[in-house]
């Protein structure tokens, strides 16, 4: 999500290349002439990749399986420069000198469409500097794991119970974040990263936007990013997650606006998926192009339109995390969130102050088919994060919220390994601060990972416990939810579910404790469900995905 004056930018830096060319995606019909096997996964996916799978039971598939190089050799013969391939979405993205070389390439038998992203640069433009904030001096704060130890980061870890994780020794250790974005100038030299550095835990660096690109030569987003969670300089900043492992893709071109950005971000999250990474936070959303042809419109914010948010609930179901900002369009005309936070499996971070109060600029759904985006919220605005020419500054965003709470969901991740990803966002989903009151501008609001840490699913029976209780879990749900219903809410009592127009589904007769509900054969949407019994009546949405 690119500020304004990068349009001022883009035309002083485009306006020095010495030749633009035409960038392609191709993508093929199958996958029929491979030369890989799901035998042979190891060809393929790297040990820990494989390992995670095995852990949460995920067989390797078809989707795994690499493009056919027998289709990728026949382009280059054609004088075609492939850059990359996505095996998820079976296809590449290709440079070409003149469109009309591409005519010849549609026709071709293994050829399902070809859709021009970009026409830019081949090659990185010279190094920019950007940074963004007022610098201010960094500075030691006024109990371990209290506001002396974090400084600068203490208000996000505080709002979000995080300390708790912490001081239980959950800060992310063993656990890979792969974080994609526009560029980490610094990174390779700033003292806030220094103990990532010197601990061998950045494990790799890629960038997917140029060949011959240095993911540390141009951009800071990325760097301000990733300070929220890597930065550890005790007594000035902590970060959410700092003894988690690194990996720094950069998949956003900072001097265009192109559809070619989706397919840079699906190969980066492939290749994380193959080093093993658990999660990958982006701080990058898209919706208008430089190109208005290429502008998505409300009604395809569904999470099945867009090829990103395609791959990123593939990305999920492979056994990754993948956290995305919602978007800073709060305040656009019209307003709207972007992709890939419309994704059903993803979760969706907008931005709230240090009081819970919601950012006007953070984005907020419905989505096209009226699922509840963001899903959680974390601070966003006022935030600190580490300068790449040194020292400090102040920022705002949901760039920030996102990677806030990717650390966070880190460090409960390896509180508790045995969760899917699933599992693991309706875990913090449950325990948000607006989880009975669901809203589409803070989703189910600030988790609190405290609660969280000490409550393994399933969180029924625990939530029962609650004499006042009435709870629904998990929420989104799917083809279930559990009804937790408190022993003193109720001796006996009716629950009634209704459509969004109202319009009764089912009642049934309900006693205190547990009980399961099917949903199977609804339509996804928000539902409403309406407890009443002799203390009075209860209310609360339900969201199926």
């Amino acid at each position: 999500m690119k500020r304004v004056f990068f349009a001022v930018l883009l035309m002083a830096a485009v306006a020095v290349q010495a030749q633009d060319v035409y960038k392609y995606w191709v993508g093929f019909t199958d996958k029929g002439q491979t030369t890989y096997s799901l035998d042979n996964p190891s060809a393929y996916l790297g040990p820990r990749a494989l390992e995670r799978r095995a852990r949460q039971h995920i067989e390797v598939d078809s989707l795994d399986l690499p493009v056919c190089s027998r289709y990728i050799e026949a382009l280059r013969e054609m004088g075609l420069r492939v850059q990359y391939q996505t095996k998820w979405l079976n296809g590449v993205v290709v440079f070409a000198a003149e469109r009309d070389m591409m005519a010849d390439v549609y026709g071709l038998p293994f050829v399902r469409t070809v859709q021009l992203c970009e026409k830019g640069p081949l090659h990185m433009p010279d190094s920019m500097l950007w940074d963004w904030g007022e610098e201010y001096p960094a500075h030691v704060y006024d109990s371990l794991y209290g506001p002396d130890y974090y400084g600068g980061g203490y208000p996000q870890i505080k709002q979000l119970n995080g300390c708790m994780l912490h001081s239980g020794g959950y800060s992310g250790e063993g656990m890979v974040i792969g974080v994609c974005d526009a560029g980490f100038q610094g990174v390779d030299v700033r003292e806030a990263f220094g103990a990532m550095n010197e601990e061998h835990r950045l494990l790799a660096v890629r960038d997917f936007v140029w060949e011959d690109g240095n993911v540390y030569a141009m951009h800071t987003h990325g760097t301000h990013v990733l300070s929220t969670m890597a930065a550890y300089l005790p007594g000035i900043y902590v970060g959410t997650a700092p003894r988690a492992s690194y990996v720094l893709c950069r998949t956003e071109n900072p001097i265009a606006e192109t559809r070619l950005e989706e397919y840079n971000w699906i190969a980066a999250a492939e290749y994380l998926d193959s080093l093993g990474a658990d999660i990958i936070t982006t701080s990058l959303g898209y919706y208008q192009f430089d190109d208005s042809l290429q502008n998505y419109t409300p009604d395809q914010l569904d999470g099945r339109t867009a090829p990103m948010s395609v791959a990123a609930d593939i990305a999920v179901s492979r056994g990754m995390l993948v956290v995305n900002s919602v978007g800073n369009e709060g305040l656009a005309s019209p307003q709207h969130l972007n992709v890939p936070a419309d994704a059903r499996r993803v979760l969706s971070v907008g931005a709230v102050d240090s009081d819970g109060n919601t950012a006007a600029f953070s984005s907020y759904g419905p989505t096209a088919d009226q699922r509840v985006k963001p899903d959680v919220v974390a601070m966003g605005v006022h935030v600190a994060v580490a300068a790449a020419t040194g020292g400090w500054c102040w920022n705002n965003g949901t760039s920030l919220s996102a990677p806030i709470m990717a650390g966070m969901m880190a460090c409960l991740w390896q509180r508790l390994p045995h969760l899917d990803p699933d599992q693991l966002c309706d875990s913090v989903r449950s325990w948000g601060s607006m989880a009975h009151q669901v809203d589409l501008h803070q989703g189910y609001g600030i988790p609190d990972f405290g609660r969280a840490m000490e409550s393994p699913l399933p969180l029924s029976a625990a939530l029962a416990d609650d004499a006042e209780t009435f709870k629904l879990y998990p929420n989104p749900a799917k083809e279930y939810v559990q009804c937790a219903i408190g022993i003193g809410a109720m001796a006996e009592g009716t629950l009634v579910l209704y459509d969004i127009t109202g319009h009764e589904i089912w009642r049934k007769p309900v006693g205190s404790g547990v009980q399961t509900l099917t949903m199977a054969g609804l339509p996804r949407g928000m539902y409403w469900v309406r407890l009443s019994c002799a203390k009075g009546v209860y209310t609360r949405k339900l969201v199926l995905r």
